[in-house]
């Protein structure tokens, strides 16, 4: 890709591609597991679609999909003493468990990167279960209120690894603070942005770059969290900056992070085998991770790099 592709970008308006970016949504195709209906249930309501953004959860559309689907199959009694906690959702075509915890952009996204593209398309299809979830399955009892309790407790370590501390997001007053998760919940971008600016400020333009503070980088004892599931998942903290104030690419991240997929640049004898996908975009590996940060991060504050085997 053009290197000066990366420069363009950054030279765009944040606030522009943050706008941008927040509109991106995925549309969903909904099914109820039919082994789960219990009997009189009304089973001639196939699907239901929606477009769902990429920055919500899917907890926050168990009462969409009840509303429009589950409360159109299932008979006022049973309907009655359904719990939402217990309503999890799959893949269908790889029965893969989805993660209410991750943005529903980085759901897809790590489906994509991960399974054959014969299996996956548009829209998402994706299976409701109505019984609890499996223990096998790995994921905890899903509610609204635990899941804005894990988006702001991402938010929170964000904040610590991008300035060191917590104390940007411990600082906001209450109704900043809620209004964080009302203004994802209600996908209002002005409202939410009002606050998250700042804690994740409009980066300094190239040009005067050398002339901003030095950031915090890394923070002591911080550690590599390897996620159990197969898609090799990682949270890790990296440095944005180098001595001398230079900044640091994703491209020279990912050559220390994966050396073997991202080999350096000027080795001749490897080649690069694998893209870097940030939103469902490739992001040039010119990219500085601080432009990255502050731009296209998602709501929780963290910068979802997703890799892509192949050239």
């Amino acid at each position: 890709m053009d290197p000066s592709y990366a420069h363009s970008m950054a030279k765009s308006s944040p606030t522009a591609l943050r706008s941008l970016i927040w509109e991106g949504s995925i549309p969903i195709s909904f099914v109820l597991e039919p082994s789960e209906l219990p009997s009189g249930s009304d089973r001639g309501v196939e699907a239901f679609y929606t477009s769902a953004p990429r920055m919500s959860y899917l907890s926050l559309l168990v009462p969409i999909v009840k509303t429009n689907l589950i409360g159109l199959c299932l008979d006022d009694n049973s309907l009655s003493t359904m719990k939402e906690e217990n309503v999890w959702f799959e893949h269908a075509p790889s029965k893969v468990a989805l993660k209410w915890h991750w943005p529903i952009g980085l759901i897809y996204d790590t489906l994509l990167a991960s399974l054959p593209s014969s299996s996956l398309g548009l829209p998402l299809q994706v299976t409701v279960h109505l019984n609890p979830v499996p223990a096998d399955k790995g994921l905890l009892p899903n509610s609204i209120p635990v899941c804005r309790e894990a988006f702001m407790s991402q938010i929170k370590e964000a904040d610590f690894v991008r300035w060191g501390s917590t104390r940007r997001v411990t600082n906001l007053r209450q109704r900043e603070a809620e209004s964080l998760w009302e203004g994802l919940v209600e996908h209002d971008f002005d409202k939410f942005w009002l606050v998250a600016s700042k804690l994740v400020p409009i980066p300094p333009s190239p040009s005067s770059a050398h002339s901003a503070p030095m950031p915090h980088t890394q923070p002591p004892n911080s550690s590599i969290d390897r996620m159990p599931d197969g898609n090799g998942v990682r949270n890790v903290p990296l440095r944005w900056t180098r001595p001398a104030r230079r900044r640091v690419t994703l491209g020279a991240a990912l050559v220390d992070l994966a050396p073997s997929l991202f080999p350096e640049p000027t080795s001749t004898s490897k080649r690069r085998l694998a893209r870097a996908f940030i939103h469902g975009v490739q992001v040039p590996l010119e990219t500085e991770l601080g432009w990255l940060g502050a731009v296209m991060c998602c709501a929780d504050g963290w910068v979802a790099v997703v890799i892509h085997l192949g050239r």
